[in-house]
């Protein structure tokens, strides 16, 4: 962003064009979700805008120059592996649940095959 280093219009423009997007997002989920989800989401939503305004109010007020650069970078990369990581989370629970199956279906394969 302009108030982390100079010179950085293309970096701006990409994460502002993907905030646009992602709050257009955000924005229709919050619309058509049931109440229960509606309820969940905006707790989290809330959880991550004020880790966000943590992470900038650090960064706007403790840190200047180089470290401030670093700071941002470092923060940018861990949230970057934790949005692209979270849809891993799920497969890995449909992957978990289906050799699951696979393993019961087998044993009871197995428990025929001795039973004869």
């Amino acid at each position: 962003m302009p108030f982390v280093s100079k010179n950085n219009i293309l970096v701006s423009t990409i994460n502002g064009t993907g905030a646009v997007i992602e709050a257009v997002y955000v924005l229709t989920f919050i619309i058509y979700a049931p109440k229960k989800e509606k309820a969940k989401f905006i707790g989290l939503l809330t959880l991550v805008l004020t880790t966000f305004a943590g992470v900038a109010l650090v960064s706007l007020v403790v840190l200047h120059g180089k470290p401030r650069e670093i700071f941002c970078g470092f923060a940018a990369a861990i949230f970057s592996i934790i949005m692209y990581g979270s849809p891993l989370s799920i497969m890995v629970r449909q992957i978990t649940l289906i050799f699951f199956t696979v393993y019961l279906l087998f044993l009871a394969e197995k428990r025929e095959a001795y039973s004869l």
